[in-house]
């Protein structure tokens, strides 16, 4: 495992925590500028290691939906126990695990950061005839911007018999949107080249909070906490815990 793709937690003095989740692929080196900009102002930030994520491809393909939400409910829980609140941050897929989150648990609020809806690549829709097989489709190399390069850390193949899994995720955030309640930021670059951007609309109109927003990037790419536009993704997460309701 690359040693940027382990778990970790930077524990804090303030009431508030963070939990960050990581996306379809990814790992938590895609947090570890986030959590630790959350971090220097006092507040603690965990960042779970999603099952199957940051070694090998393969070992991907042997896990589902369920080992990736479980993933996030016992770092949730440490934080419950330690912290007053909880606010959960997810990128992609991470950001649907979010979602479910804020509808099924007691957090404080909710912020999405490119949360799939609808994609690009239609053929994912196609996918479910391959539910379980062991194929691994091939990727391109991805060129990450030069000054967070250290911390793209993330499967360039693609575990072809665990979409349809993500796909079941979406799903589901899409009918548990009407039981979210707490404060949403929903966080969507126009120029994401994996998520459609109409994903933003379809999430802000399901949700039943009264305090939701959408927050949009012209200039990031699908990971847009390594991209160009990332020091305001920090500061619309660290905005959260002066919302009125998130407390």
């Amino acid at each position: 495992m690359h040693p940027l793709a382990a778990a970790f937690r930077l524990d804090g003095e303030q009431a508030d925590s963070f939990l960050m989740l990581h996306g379809w692929t990814g790992s938590p080196a895609h947090f570890r500028l986030a959590a630790r900009f959350v971090n220097d102002h006092g507040y603690a930030a965990a960042v779970p290691r999603l099952a199957g994520h940051g070694t090998s491809v393969h070992h991907m393909a042997d896990t589902g939906w369920r080992d990736w939400v479980r993933s996030a409910l016992e770092p949730l829980e440490d934080l419950r126990n330690d912290y007053e609140r909880v606010h959960v941050v997810g990128l992609s897929m991470g950001a649907i695990i979010a979602l479910l989150l804020g509808a099924t648990c007691d957090v404080a609020s909710v912020t999405t950061v490119n949360a799939p809806q609808r994609l690009h690549d239609r053929r994912a829709w196609l996918s479910r005839v391959y539910r379980g097989t062991r194929k691994i489709q091939p990727g391109q190399r991805s060129e990450p911007p030069s000054d967070t390069a250290e911390y793209w850390v993330q499967y360039e193949d693609s575990p072809v018999g665990t979409v349809p899994d993500l796909l079941d995720l979406m799903d589901a955030a899409r009918r548990a949107l009407p039981r979210i309640h707490v404060p949403t930021v929903i966080i969507q670059s126009k120029a994401d080249e994996t998520v459609r951007h109409q994903s933003a609309e379809m999430i802000y109109e399901g949700l039943a909070s009264p305090n939701k927003r959408i927050v949009w990037l012209e200039r990031s790419g699908h990971v847009a906490l390594l991209d160009s536009e990332r020091h305001r993704i920090h500061q619309e997460v660290l905005s959260q815990v002066a919302i009125p309701g998130s407390a």
